[in-house]
């Protein structure tokens, strides 16, 4: 795990790969100083497969360009008090032509051997193995206040709908527009996922998703470890749930709103279907709420059997109680 102490112990990382290379997916916390932009890494590519000593001359001039304005542009980062990372998509000529520059100044510099493919294949087998953690798993009924518990416990809670950009239900993909951020690609999220699970100890809270959070597919060996877990059935006034939901969905679009619903009208008998829609066009947005709620989401969820059962009508009495359990539960 080498390469993972080199990530924890740099003050800066740099994915000097193309732009679109690291919009893609990228070790977290990483910052994109490219050596080769989108445009000039595809022409020199098709160069390569043509004549590859062309494209070897072109590449380096061009490289030396752009790092000449990576020096000028980086002056701040790029000092001796940090510790700086460099990789590229496998640890060949675009980081070592960074790294070669960078060391006669005699900045503290090192380089990932293998690149972001090395990375990768830790984070891979990672999640493609057991996960030695001890989860508490939340449960419990749509709007019931699971995911404000995940965020209170923050520091020590693996939050599944942030790090996919989700809310996890028919209407999840509102996180995009609430966030302003679009769902990760499926290896961002696993890269993500990896620096949590590998950076958080003891006890961890986790909410009882499914297996899709929508484009994203949780890892059958997190699922499993959270489905055989500890679990705690978190329940709540209707009252309080009307209201969470409502505040969550209130600025949904018609368009997004109508499709959604014809999504999961095999889910909702006809006459049911009609008096939402007629609610949400009267803009009765909390009698939508409560019929998609009753109507919908209460007998589509499937019961679990949990250890604990939590009141959070009170958000942060719940939060206090949910903390006792973790601290009472023996490891």
């Amino acid at each position: 795990m080498y390469i993972v102490e080199s990530i924890n112990n740099a003050d800066i990382i740099i994915d000097v790969r193309s732009p679109s290379e690291f919009n893609h997916s990228h070790i977290p916390n990483a910052i994109n100083l490219p050596i080769l932009n989108d445009y000039e890494y595809k022409n020199i590519g098709i160069i390569y497969k043509k004549n590859p000593i062309e494209a070897n001359f072109l590449g380096a001039s061009i490289a030396c360009m752009n790092i000449s304005n990576i020096l000028e542009k980086n002056r701040d980062l790029l000092n001796h008090k940090n510790k700086i990372l460099i990789y590229c998509a496998r640890g060949g000529n675009r980081s070592l032509s960074l790294y070669n520059v960078l060391t006669p100044l005699k900045l503290r510099v090192e380089r990932i051997n293998g690149g972001y493919k090395a990375y990768r294949n830790i984070v891979v087998n990672y999640l493609n193995n057991p996960i030695n953690k001890t989860f508490l798993t939340l449960c419990g009924n749509t709007g019931c206040g699971k995911s404000e518990l995940i965020k209170k416990a923050e520091s020590w809670s693996i939050d599944l709908e942030n790090l996919c950009n989700h809310f996890g239900s028919s209407f999840g993909f509102m996180c995009s527009s609430i966030t302003n951020k679009n769902m990760p690609s499926m290896k961002m999220f696993q890269n993500m996922l990896f620096l949590n699970l590998t950076n958080k100890k003891g006890i961890l809270l986790i909410e009882n998703e499914s297996k899709k959070l929508g484009n994203i597919i949780i890892p059958n060996t997190l699922y499993n470890a959270y489905q055989d877990s500890k679990k705690i059935l978190i329940t709540c006034d209707l009252e309080y749930r009307i209201e969470r939901i409502y505040n969550l969905y209130k600025n949904i679009k018609y368009n997004d709103f109508i499709n959604t619903i014809n999504k999961i009208s095999p889910y909702i008998k006809k006459e049911i279907k009609n008096e939402i829609i007629i609610a949400f066009d009267n803009n009765e947005l909390k009698k939508v709420t409560e019929l998609l709620l009753v109507k919908y989401y209460d007998l589509k969820y499937k019961k679990s059997n949990c250890d604990f059962v939590v009141n959070s009508n009170d958000i942060n009495k719940a939060y206090d109680e949910v903390l006792d359990i973790r601290n009472n539960i023996k490891i």
